[in-house]
């Protein structure tokens, strides 16, 4: 089996490695390039780091940042054999320019007063006088929640996204940001495991972001969930952030689509259904903040994506004051927009 695999591997342009108790058997010609000639016989954690090392699951999917290159890495498990799959990562192919996301938003705020001068007209009867208000509000949002996270794709791709770090409280932040999403939607259970208080600096609005867009993910596709767990756990000078569901889990095979469907050019269409925006969005603020994203998932159990942030990821500007970030509800109804009812954007808008 173990010839087998690596004759197999012999066969890919893209780096791969064979491993098995935890030490690489094998290096394909690519790997060997870039991990060095020596890299088979050397330990998982020697070659790959201490996180890829740690993950219990035996197929998962990570990144690996390697002399400043990207890399999406797929591992499965097979016969008592790990197979480790290296691919350059790719933020995503040039879907947008930044005059069409500037002519979108200037159409956006347009409905989005048109929706709201309508709601005021039809005071006092309210919505009961147009209950078709409610999924046009919905709409709007979940436009919007597009919107927002290929601006952040976009911006990262073009060094042009807005990053304001600032000094907070991030158990604080979590613990609010948790209770507004379960006055929203109280099932599945959203459980929170969080330290008394966790100072930092981070970027408040793009860390709201990555936590509605995991949230968001489990709530839509994870099949069965009846619980979502949010959990920070401190470790030295970096966090370590994780959202996990009690879902159908993702099928080993279709693991590594999970960031393709967008690269692939899917119809706009297709964008809010699972085209993988969320994870893509999560994954550059992530980076933003000196981390990286790794997930875990198994077929009937569920799913794990564990986010590491540096405590400190930038720092604090001398010169000007940080302005104090104030949770909005329409942030909150844009992030988790794909699996709110209708009825939950009944009274938004009206401002």
């Amino acid at each position: 089996m173990l010839q087998v695999s690596a004759d197999i591997l012999a066969l890919s342009a893209d780096p791969a490695l064979l491993a098995k108790s935890g030490r690489i058997v094998y290096a394909n010609a690519a790997a060997c390039r870039l991990f060095g000639a020596d890299c088979a016989g050397q330990t998982i954690r020697s070659v790959l780091g201490e996180e890829i090392a740690s993950v219990q699951s035996g197929s998962f999917l990570g990144e690996l940042n390697r002399d400043g290159q990207r890399f999406l890495l797929r591992v499965l498990a097979m016969d008592g054999l790990q197979v480790f799959f290296l691919r350059e990562s790719e933020i995503c192919e040039r879907l947008v320019s930044d005059s069409f996301l500037v002519a979108l938003r200037g159409a956006m705020m347009d409905l989005k007063t048109a929706i709201a001068l309508l709601k005021g007209r039809l005071a006092p009867e309210g919505e009961n006088a147009c209950p078709e208000l409610a999924p046009l509000s919905r709409s709007f949002f979940q436009i919007n929640r597009i919107l927002t996270n290929v601006s952040v794709i976009h911006g990262v791709e073009n060094g042009t996204v807005l990053f304001m770090p600032r000094a907070m409280d991030l158990s604080r932040f979590l613990r609010e940001l948790a209770d507004s999403v379960a006055l929203l939607f109280p099932a599945p259970e959203l459980s929170v495991s969080l330290p008394e208080s966790c100072p930092c600096t981070a970027d408040p609005a793009l860390l709201e972001s990555l936590v509605l867009n995991l949230i968001s993910n489990a709530m839509r596709h994870a099949e069965g969930c009846t619980r979502i767990s949010l959990r920070l756990t401190p470790l030295g000078e970096q966090l370590l952030l994780s959202v996990d569901d009690d879902g159908c889990g993702i099928p080993a095979a279709e693991m590594h689509t999970v960031f393709d469907r967008f690269r692939h050019q899917h119809a706009l269409k297709d964008l809010g259904l699972g085209a993988g925006l969320g994870l893509t969005t999560a994954r550059e603020i992530a980076h933003l903040h000196g981390g990286t994203l790794l997930l875990e998932s198994r077929e009937g159990r569920g799913t794990a994506v564990r986010i590491s942030l540096d405590r400190v990821s930038a720092p604090l500007s001398l010169h000007a004051e940080t302005p104090v970030y104030e949770q909005c509800y329409d942030s909150i109804l844009t992030g988790l927009a794909d699996c709110l009812p209708a009825e939950c954007f009944g009274g938004a808008l009206t401002e």
